[in-house]
């Protein structure tokens, strides 16, 4: 008996501990009483991200917008053997009057890689992205992607692709 008794003392103290400790916390749902939570702002804190581009995509806005024309914007490259690597040049030319400005060129994968014109191309010059695609572990019908980002008129990305079958290597005879 005596420990039951000592068991709802000890809940009974707990339960007015809690309740003790809700009303020294005043908060915006406690009615008649006043809100004393303080508000700390850090001096360097950074704006909402929510609208923010990335650095590469905002400079492409910024930029003054100009046409430019693709020769191709798809590659079907022939069947290949996996383990080779396919290798093609997207050429473009500014068609527009101000210079374009290639802010980002980014593969889908770590097997394709991209280098480009790094220079501002001018109005009525032309411009290259060289793409080379790894095989290697690679079979069956492949379609990998390469987006670029530049001040171009009606949107400031285009996705090239390169695309094609690789067949499985011929197995090593020992």
């Amino acid at each position: 008996m005596k420990k039951i008794a000592l068991i709802l003392v000890a809940v009974a103290l707990v339960f007015a501990a809690c309740q003790t400790a809700n009303k020294a916390k005043p908060t915006a749902n406690n009615e008649g009483t006043n809100n004393t939570t303080a508000t700390t702002t850090t001096p360097n804190a950074l704006p909402p991200t929510q609208n923010t581009l990335p650095e590469w995509q905002a400079k492409a806005a910024s930029l003054p917008a100009t046409a430019v024309s693709w020769a191709e914007e798809i590659y079907k490259f022939p069947e290949v053997t996996s383990g080779e690597t396919v290798t093609h040049q997207f050429r473009f030319k500014n068609t527009g009057s101000e210079d374009l400005v290639l802010t980002r060129v980014k593969a889908s994968c770590g097997c394709t890689t991209p280098s480009y014109s790094k220079d501002p191309i001018k109005p009525g010059e032309e411009g290259y992205i060289d793409v080379a695609f790894n095989t290697n572990g690679k079979k069956g019908r492949q379609v990998k992607t390469v987006t670029v980002t530049a001040n171009m008129e009606g949107n400031t990305t285009k996705v090239l692709r390169i695309e094609g079958n690789v067949a499985d290597a011929a197995p090593s005879s020992k």
